[in-house]
């Protein structure tokens, strides 16, 4: 393509399109010669050829801004151009160069041109115009934009070859529109021309044929013709009147029958096999997006209570290891006491086990001295603060076990309905502790006046004397001993020891019951400290044959193992199996030693799937979920595997036979090792002490 254009007429390219100015210069496509790219080649008056160099400038926020220039173009001369397009002075623009600004009195071609003859420029604002609050508005160059007339084609390779980019200019040709008249306004002198051509009206907008308005519609023109059908065809009017001369003229509508149309084409034209399709298709599409909907509904729902999940199960261990450190910082009872004796007992084990690696000879003898003291002074330290804390307790547990003697008898009746029952004793019982809350209740300071307390104690002999007990008579010295100290004006803290012995008495006949006589208490030989103690001082657990071991010697041996964990996970298994209803379950008669034998030695302290050895993270759920829990119906896995476990019906199906038989053979273990159990349980069933399953909140 070939057109006569002026040498310095300007083009610019913008977002990948060249264009050129308004004179409409054309150019030629000359590929490159490596097949890679194309270059644009102009003709000039001369008849020579050269190619333009696109000039990429880069603004502020990665904005790219592309113009074509000749490539004899100096620098200065692109400043003046881009500037006229900012409507900004050149002055205040800066361009440059690999970080370097650009000399002016350069040209393009000496920037360092690539092979597509594009030369990438920085455009900036320099610090004056930044001072004067200049800026590059891209809203007012892209409106002075006119349209591109070369553009850049990228052409995919065929066999295995690379793509080409082709550039292709358009050529612009401008018709000269003829004048077809027009009007002047008289008022305002402004002429205005008829348009030569212009878009017509939307095709919905054109009506059927005779409802038109055009100018045609304006001019009436009549015009008469004879005309004659090709063939012969069958007319009917729906009215006909008689001329004079004879001839019959139609007055009414004339109604012509159509070509005959056959069964396919008439087919064909209604479509009801695609009609139907398509009412199908969309009938489906509709489904499927209710599906989708659904769907993806359930879908946010279950992620919504997964999070919710995880973070109560977060926010229960975080509650549980705040628990545990508060309870080994401050340890109050004895389940945290026998934690810290564990502690010790790991922290002694692990320091032998270096000093063995480390030293020999006399250096460990010595060693093994200096870790003999440090954990006689750790025991004595945990055991002065547990005797303080048993001193502190001793008076609050005295209390609870008369107020539990006090309250009603409970049950669990029909519909799981608990049953209270007052009997006289209770009543007494609650009787006389009133009396023992206002002996023990002592205000401080003493009141100068003593006849309140003297009133008391004087109702309170009035009481004892209808009591049937050994200790009543000296209950009643005592009381008559601390009137004669009241009006001699003793000091309280002088009569402190006579009040701890009334109040010692005073419990010692509330826990009694009234007309029965005392029962010698059955005694039992302790083989280690070899003293006669009660037979509820020995310690019992279901896999033990005979009680030869007082509780006292058994807590001085002291705990090696941290019973806490294997607690937790035996109330676990009592909650769930009062969920279930089953109150009768051995869940509720083996104690925690049994947990640890059934986790430790049975199911060796791993899960049996994931071999998971995390002792805080296993369960013992049920193995048959229809069945009660026994430990030869319990199976040992995470918590995760047990929410798993528990939704499964038959087992066979998702466990594999090898796994089958191991269970079993720990089921079989369990079963010889627990064979007392079920003597235990028959005992415990007889009694009815099974009734009294979930009243106490300590037993779940």
């Amino acid at each position: 393509m070939d057109s006569g254009a002026a040498d310095d007429e300007e083009s610019f390219s913008v977002s990948g399109f060249t264009a050129s100015g308004a004179g409409g210069r054309i150019g030629s496509v000359v590929p490159g010669s490596d097949g890679g790219g194309a270059g644009v080649t102009v003709n000039d008056h001369n008849g020579e050829r050269r190619k333009d160099v696109t000039v990429k400038f880069h603004l502020a926020k990665a904005q790219v801004v592309a113009h074509a220039y000749p490539g004899h173009y100096t620098v200065d001369e692109v400043r003046e151009h881009i500037a006229c397009k900012f409507q900004v002075k050149s002055k205040f623009l800066l361009l440059r160069q690999a970080g370097a600004e650009v000399a002016g009195h350069r040209r393009l071609t000496d920037l360092g041109v690539s092979e597509y003859n594009v030369c990438d420029l920085e455009l900036l604002l320099s610090d004056t115009a930044r001072q004067e609050n200049v800026q590059l508005n891209l809203k007012l160059y892209y409106r002075n934009l006119t349209l591109p007339d070369i553009i850049t084609v990228r052409i995919p390779g065929e066999d295995g070859k690379p793509s080409r980019d082709v550039v292709v200019e358009i050529e612009n040709q401008v018709i000269t529109k003829p004048f077809v008249g027009g009007f002047i306004n008289r008022q305002t002198k402004v002429e205005y021309h008829h348009a030569f051509s212009q878009t017509g009206p939307p095709s919905e907008r054109i009506g059927r044929p005779g409802a038109k308005f055009s100018r045609d519609t304006q001019t009436v023109c009549e015009r008469h013709t004879t005309t004659a059908i090709p063939r012969d065809q069958s007319v009917q009017f729906s009215s006909v009147e008689e001329s004079g001369d004879g001839c019959k003229v139609p007055t009414g509508p004339c109604l012509i029958p159509n070509r005959y149309e056959p069964y396919q084409e008439l087919a064909k034209r209604k479509d009801i096999d695609g009609k139907v399709r398509l009412i199908q298709r969309n009938f489906r599409r509709a489904l499927w997006q209710r599906l989708i909907r659904k769907s993806a509904a359930e879908w946010r729902q279950l992620q919504q209570q997964q999070l919710e999940n995880e973070s109560a199960a977060k926010t229960s261990r975080a509650a549980a290891n705040n628990k545990t450190l508060i309870a080994r910082t401050f340890p109050k009872t004895k389940e945290e006491f026998d934690a810290l004796f564990a502690q010790i007992h790991c922290w002694k084990e692990n320091e032998l086990k270096l000093i063995r690696e480390r030293y020999s000879g006399a250096p460990k003898i010595a060693e093994m001295n200096i870790l003999l003291d440090k954990e006689i002074q750790l025991l004595n330290g945990v055991e002065r603060q547990r005797r303080a804390i048993q001193r502190e307790l001793t008076d609050v547990v005295v209390e609870k076990r008369l107020t539990k003697i006090s309250e009603p008898k409970r049950w669990v009746g029909c519909n799981n309905r608990v049953i209270e029952m007052e009997t006289p004793q209770t009543q007494r019982a609650r009787f006389l502790l009133g009396y023992y809350q206002r002996l023990k209740d002592v205000p401080e300071p003493a009141p100068a006046d003593p006849q309140e307390r003297i009133g008391l104690l004087d109702e309170l002999s009035d009481v004892i004397v209808q009591e049937s007990h050994p200790a009543t008579e000296e209950l009643e010295s005592l009381l008559q001993r601390e009137r004669q100290l009241l009006l001699c004006r003793m000091d309280s803290n002088d009569l402190s020891p006579l009040r701890k012995r009334q109040l010692a008495l005073l419990a010692e006949i509330i826990r009694s019951e009234p007309g029965k006589a005392r029962e010698k208490t059955a005694r039992k030989l302790c083989r280690k400290c070899k003293k006669l103690r009660p037979t509820n001082a020995f310690t019992v657990h279901t896999r033990q044959k005979s009680a030869d071991i007082c509780e006292t010697c058994t807590s001085l041996l002291g705990s090696t193992v941290d019973i806490a964990v294997y607690r937790s996970i035996l109330r676990a298994v009592r909650r769930d199996e009062r969920k279930r209803g089953s109150l009768a379950s051995y869940a509720f008669i083996i104690q925690e030693n049994d947990i640890k034998h059934i986790v430790e030695r049975i199911w060796h302290g791993h899960s049996v799937i994931s071999n998971d050895s995390d002792r805080a993270d296993l369960m013992l759920p049920r193995w048959n979920v229809a069945q009660d829990w026994s430990p030869w119906n319990c199976v040992c896995l995470t918590e995760h595997e047990t929410r798993a476990h528990l939704k499964l019906q038959r087992l066979d199906r998702y466990y594999q036979p090898s796994v089958m038989k191991e269970i079993q053979s720990k089921h079989s273990l369990a079963r010889s090792v627990f064979s007392q159990l079920r003597e235990i349980d028959q005992e415990f069933t007889e009694s009815g002490d099974w009734w009294e399953v979930g009243l106490d909140g300590n037993v779940i």
